[in-house]
């Protein structure tokens, strides 16, 4: 009687996970083509498995970004940056049920254009209006949609690497960095 009740509630969840599967692909393409993937492609599979507290699902995030590749788990065939844009625009459709207070992005926007950067910094935006989100970034158009500004440098003095990292406190010192990472003195920038 124990093993109807659960492979009844197995068959719901699993149902209901079928559902919720079809309408985040479609938020997560549409979201990945305003971040820079033109072609992406992404399919959640559902494999049956052993019966567990996890329910009778085996979930795998297919992706293929480029034209002509197939679908590959995205655990495989996805760059860093993809990843990272794939994990951010899954943390926006869930931004509103989740109960994480800190998020951690580097460099997620590697290898994006202008129009991407300001998409990119618009979401990072959204989400840091209820949680921490620090960002590894090099770009000017990312960084100065931040609350707070840190400059991190490495140098060599005497064969040993040193990091610096400065917390850039005042608008002239943040102005400053901006420039310099859009590739000019303040005055161009």
């Amino acid at each position: 009687h124990n093993k109807s009740i659960r492979d009844k509630s197995n068959r719901e969840l699993s149902d209901i996970r079928k559902l919720i599967a079809k309408e985040l692909e479609n938020k997560l393409i549409k979201s990945l083509k305003k971040l820079g993937m033109p072609n992406v492609r992404f399919k959640i599979i559902f494999d049956q498995c052993e019966p567990s507290v996890n329910g009778i699902d085996k979930v795998k995030f297919m992706f293929s970004a480029n034209p002509g590749f197939p679908l590959e788990p995205l655990s495989e065939t996805a760059s860093g940056g993809e990843k990272s844009r794939v994990l951010l625009a899954i943390k926006a459709i869930f931004s509103s049920f989740d109960q994480t207070n800190l998020l951690i992005f580097d460099e997620i926007d590697s290898g994006v254009s202008g129009s991407v950067s300001s998409y990119v910094a618009k979401l990072l935006h959204e989400l840091s209006l209820h949680r921490q989100v620090f960002c590894v970034t090099h770009q000017p158009l990312i960084a100065a949609f931040a609350d707070n500004h840190f400059s991190f440098k490495k140098s060599v003095i005497n064969g040993n690497t040193i990091s610096k990292l400065t917390n850039l406190e005042q608008i002239p010192d943040r102005q400053k960095e901006l420039a310099l990472l859009a590739g000019g003195e303040i005055v161009e920038a």
